[in-house]
């Protein structure tokens, strides 16, 4: 086994950040609330930018609870439940064929894994999905399964960002300082949890390609807001950084 070299643990968020998997998975969610809608009426309405601008980053099954909440229809849960097994098949689909890393993630990880440092990924998405993706996006030997934490189904039960469960488990499992580790962000949520966990640096990435060109630095700003010490548009900006 490697001697490692550095004592800062980096734990990356997998959708938006280390998979440029956000616009996909989000734009089949898009059609399928479409059809929920028609299914069961009083949902409110967004259009594709304002769908992926609004909810990325968010679980589907809080998406459908944001969509529903000012209606005089609810769902039922079995209906819940049935949408989001949905959203998941759909979604799983789509991504082992179109995943892809952001720009600049191979060679970042690349850099890490030869220089001693020890990473992670922390991610809402299940097993299933965040194994579809990183085939897909040809990362699968850059994370192990030891090396892969996920709010769905690592935990006893689903404790999703940006609840901090997540993060502290996989520094458990790690054996690390969460006051030492690096957290890797792209959503309100993500960084809402890093701060929750007390990770001792949250990195902001803003270089996904949901992320608009106009929006990028109001994303930015919000990040920091949240909590975010640092934020970048360019991978590669994070060895600088560490």
């Amino acid at each position: 086994m490697k001697q490692l070299q550095h004592d800062k643990v980096v734990l990356f968020d997998h959708d938006g950040t280390v998979v440029d998997s956000e616009t996909i998975a989000l734009k089949s969610a898009w059609k399928l609330t479409n059809e929920v809608a028609i299914e069961f009426p009083g949902a409110l309405d967004y259009n594709l930018e304002e769908f992926v601008k609004s909810f990325a980053g968010k679980p589907y099954r809080e998406i459908l609870k944001k969509i529903y909440a000012d209606s005089s229809t609810s769902l039922k849960q079995d209906d819940i439940d049935r949408l989001v097994a949905e959203e998941e098949k759909r979604a799983i689909e789509r991504l082992s064929v179109e995943a892809k890393p952001t720009e600049g993630t191979p060679e970042v990880l690349s850099y890490l894994r030869g220089g001693g440092f020890e990473y992670a990924l922390v991610s809402n998405s299940s097993l299933q999905r965040l194994s579809a993706c990183l085939n897909a996006a040809a990362l699968t030997d850059y994370f192990p399964s030891q090396q892969v934490f996920s709010a769905h189904d690592s935990l006893p039960a689903a404790r999703p960002k940006p609840l901090p469960d997540i993060y502290l488990y996989a520094a458990k499992c790690l054996d690390a300082d969460v006051s030492g580790c690096v957290a890797v962000e792209d959503s309100l949520s993500g960084v809402k949890a890093a701060v929750a966990a007390g990770i001792g640096q949250i990195i902001g990435y803003v270089g996904g390609t949901h992320i608009s060109e106009n929006e990028r630095q109001s994303r930015a700003d919000a990040l920091q807001s949240a909590g975010a010490g640092q934020v970048i548009d360019r991978m590669q900006d994070l060895i600088t950084l560490l």
